[in-house]
Formats: C-alpha cells, structure tokens, sequence
C-alpha cells in the first residue's frame, strides 16, 4: 500500500550532461562557421571568374562581326548607338546601377560591349550578376579584361596576348568594398599585358600571378 504513495522520480539532465552538449555545439560551431564563410567567400570569387571568361568569349564574338575588339559600357541608351569615340571604356558596374544586372538590348538599357571600325559601331548585351563589376578595354588586334565580386577576395583577369591563362590577385582587406580595387595595367598590344605590368594591389602577394 505504501507504494501508491510514493513519489516518482522525475529524470531530466544534469548540469554537467547539459554543459557536455554545449561544449559539443560550441566546437561544432567553431569548425563549420570559418568553412561555410570560406565555401561563400569561394562562391563569390568563382562568379568573378566566370564574368572573365565570359567576356573574353563576348570579345570573340564582337570581332567575328566587325574585326575588331571592344569596350565594356554602362547606358542608359540602346544597344546599337554610335560609339562614344575618344571617350574610353567605362565599368560595368551592378552595384552603383541597377540596370546593368541585365544585358542591354536594342530596347533595353543594361551593360554591354561596344566597338566602332572602318566606319561600323557594334554592340553587343553583356550580362552581370549581383554587386558585380567588370572591365574590358579593346582596341583592334588586342584586348583585355578584369572582374571582381564585391564580395570577394579575388580579381581575376585575361589578357588576349595569351588568352588561355587566367590572373589572378587577392587582397584579404577587399570584401565588402565596393569597386574593383584590384589596379590593372595599361593595355600594350606588344605583350601580355600582366606580366610586362603586374602590380595588382594584392597581400602578401602584390603582383597578378597565373593561375587556373
């Protein structure tokens, strides 16, 4: 009879079971924090690199149509307007200007790639993801581009000269910073443009170094 009034024992942790699992998290936390930042961080950089090659096959595609290599643009104009002689190339640069996330079309303001030769001005849509920003600088037989995420550690760059190397320069200190940040040579039609001028603002490695 007694037993009918007899309390039940209540199981539940105890404190040193509790402090076990939080110490569990807490280094399971410290491993995959610092991963998942370096995984996001190589994402926004694998973007930028595509931007690149995108636009070297963009400037393939502008000299097969009027023999010549062209500049990236930013407008607020049509596609196919007369191209701006003398006034250089501009930045494509989706963070300053909403647009530019799309391609421009013959009715549509956005980014694109434009040359004039022999009396002919072409251009053609280049598209751009988010907080992107990409350079281009073309001229008849030569040209070369550059693009980073904002996001990102990393620009990367290919020159005509030798096409099929990517450069790259990194800087720990770039993210978040809106702009290219990166410093990219001159073009020269006589050599690859970022061996004969490598200073690239990178740390600790300054100069743009090939890479894959």
């Amino acid at each position: 009879m007694l037993q009918k009034f007899m309390v039940k024992k209540e199981k539940g942790f105890t404190l040193i079971e509790l402090m076990i699992v939080i110490a569990i998290i807490g280094i399971l936390a410290a491993i995959a924090v610092p991963q998942f930042l370096t995984y996001r961080l190589r994402s926004y950089n694998t973007a930028a690199k595509g931007i690149v090659h995108n636009l070297k096959a963009d400037q393939g595609n502008l000299n097969s149509e009027i023999d010549a290599f062209g500049d990236t643009e930013d407008t607020a104009f049509d596609l196919t307007i007369t191209h701006a002689a003398g006034g250089g190339p501009a930045v494509a640069d989706t963070f300053t200007t909403n647009n530019l996330r799309l391609a421009a079309t013959g009715a549509r303001a956005g980014a694109r790639l434009s040359a004039a030769n022999n009396g002919r001005d072409y251009a053609i849509g280049i598209s751009l993801g988010d907080n992107m920003e990409a350079y281009s600088n073309g001229e008849e037989l030569q040209f070369f581009c550059v693009a980073r995420h904002y996001k990102g550690d990393t620009a990367y760059g290919i020159d005509s000269d030798v096409e099929n190397q990517l450069y790259a320069v990194s800087n720990p200190t770039w993210p978040s910073n809106a702009g290219m940040m990166a410093t990219y040579p001159d073009s020269n039609t006589d050599a690859d443009d970022f061996l004969r001028d490598p200073a690239g603002g990178g740390l600790p490695t300054v100069n743009w170094m090939p890479t894959q």
